[in-house]
């Protein structure tokens, strides 16, 4: 997702004129705040106190939130905006953190007179909250951490193949900079996105193959929609795949670009993917047109999904898949790529989340598959260094 000037969201209508540090968690309190505000007004039959109705109200809030992200992320476009509010890791840790105030309360009120805590109030507290933290793991992307070389020690003949959404390529940076950050890998296969400049709404082509040569002299290059594959193996076949209309951006119209991939005589396919943006911020909340775009974009990204899963269910080839899916853990979306081994397991982050807001990585945008025979050395995630607020992939694999 793009980045814009605070005088353009301002004039769109969004709050711009917030500091980052109070608008991130006013955001992401919103949804849990209005959830326990309806639930709070409903508890006053239970003959619960005020301060215990509080308590209940958050954790059944935390309840409510679980299930209608389980039965609507992913599924309709109406919920894009609360799960881009809330970060997944927040599925887990504010129930967990609602358990373990109850749990005091309820020692305390073992302890001392002044506390009170009622039979009924640790029942709607203690269940709601057990509950809502049992389906927040699962949606949450948490994940106990990997060791290195998950599938064993990588071969002498191991692949590097770095992933990265480059956020309008150069634009604003130091050109030799970016392109020394890039070589600094010495990736096998380098998987870029966003290979183009912006302008509001769009994807501005790129026309710098000579430039592209001259960085990375001997690999071969394959481009599309703004997708670039830069491999050191040569490139046998190049197919893009999922053409979708996008309702805003013209020039941006494939979900990936596959490249067929000759290994010492075996092939590997690699797919660059880019998935449409979950919204755009070039209109202001309350107006038609931007509940339209996330509505039209939700259904091109499900048409794009579909359209890879397809192409991958029919490649017999060993598989990695990876890049910007714009999608979170523990969706719908998510859930169609369930076939395919995720790489990240790999790692050693419990909570390997990609984009940053506000300096803070809290939401999970990125991401690589692989088929479930290709072993996954070492899977890690690499600063951006200020030019991207996406982190950059690092995968080591090998064919089986």
């Amino acid at each position: 997702m793009t980045a814009h000037p605070p005088a353009v969201l301002a004039a769109t209508g969004w709050p711009s004129g917030l500091p980052w540090w109070l608008l991130l968690p006013l955001g992401c309190a919103a949804p849990l705040v209005v959830l326990g505000a309806a639930a709070v007004p409903a508890l006053r039959r239970t003959g619960l106190s005020r301060g215990e109705r509080v308590l209940a109200g958050l954790c059944v809030a935390a309840l409510a939130l679980a299930v209608l992200r389980a039965l609507l992320s992913g599924r309709t476009w109406i919920w894009v905006i609360a799960d881009l509010m809330v970060p997944p890791l927040l599925l887990a840790l504010v129930p967990a953190a609602l358990l373990a105030v109850t749990a005091l309360l309820v020692i305390l009120a073992a302890l001392t007179p002044r506390v009170r805590l009622s039979s009924a109030g640790r029942r709607w507290s203690l269940l709601p909250a057990a509950a809502a933290l049992a389906l927040g793991l699962g949606q949450a992307g948490v994940h106990p951490p990997g060791r290195a070389g998950a599938d064993g020690p990588a071969p002498r003949d191991a692949l590097r193949v770095v992933s990265w959404d480059a956020l309008c390529w150069d634009e604003g940076d130091d050109t030799a900079r970016f392109y020394r950050y890039l070589r600094e890998w010495r990736a096998d296969v380098y998987l870029l996105q966003e290979h183009a400049g912006c302008a509001p709404g769009a994807l501005v082509p790129l026309n710098d193959d000579d430039r592209l040569r001259r960085e990375f002299p001997g690999y071969a290059i394959a481009t599309a929609d703004g997708l670039l594959t830069i491999s050191r193996l040569p490139i046998t076949r190049t197919v893009p795949i999922g053409w979708t209309s996008n309702p805003a951006a013209g020039n941006w119209n494939r979900a990936a670009l596959r490249t067929d991939l000759d290994v010492g005589g075996r092939v590997l396919s690699v797919y660059n993917v880019h998935l449409y943006d979950m919204l755009y911020l070039d209109s202001g909340p309350f107006s038609p047109r931007f509940h339209r775009t996330i509505r039209t974009l939700d259904a091109a990204r499900r048409a794009q999904l579909d359209q890879l899963v397809a192409d991958l269910r029919g490649n017999s080839a060993p598989l990695l898949v990876s890049g910007n899916f714009n999608m979170l853990p523990g969706t719908g979306f998510a859930r169609l790529m369930d076939r395919w081994k995720d790489a990240s397991a790999a790692g050693t982050s419990p909570y390997p989340a990609t984009l940053a807001f506000g300096g803070l990585r809290l939401w999970r945008m990125d991401w690589t598959f692989t088929s479930p025979d290709l072993p996954v050395h070492r899977y890690d995630l690499r600063s951006p260094e200020g030019m991207s607020s996406h982190h950059l992939q690092d995968v080591l694999v090998s064919l089986p």
